[in-house]
């Protein structure tokens, strides 16, 4: 896995812009709260877990691995950003994806 190129890198960072609502650089839970829908999820839909757990799924997938603190920090998304885009060899597909799933 190497570094992200710069296209990928300006769509990951308009996403992390709107997630980041207070502009401190930082997603809060609250941030995320306020753009996060868990009715989408299987999880959720099955009954298996409640709106809360899949939002605590969500966040827990982008905070750093053994030290969550709930805060998700602009190294940490670019960090997750780099594993998925090491799995997609298209730009225009990941840029794609990047806009759907953060309605861009």
């Amino acid at each position: 896995q190497g570094p992200i190129n710069k296209t990928r890198e300006e769509y990951v960072r308009k996403a992390f812009q709107k997630m980041d609502a207070t502009g401190d650089g930082q997603i809060t839970v609250d941030d995320i709260r306020k753009l996060y829908d868990a009715s989408q999820h299987p999880k959720f839909q099955s009954g298996e877990w409640t709106a809360d757990q899949c939002f605590r799924h969500f966040l827990d997938s982008f905070d750093t691995p053994g030290d969550p603190d709930g805060v998700v920090t602009w190294d940490e998304f670019l960090n997750y950003y780099t594993g998925v885009s090491a799995s997609i060899d298209d730009d225009n597909y990941f840029c794609t994806m990047m806009k759907r799933a953060w309605r861009m």
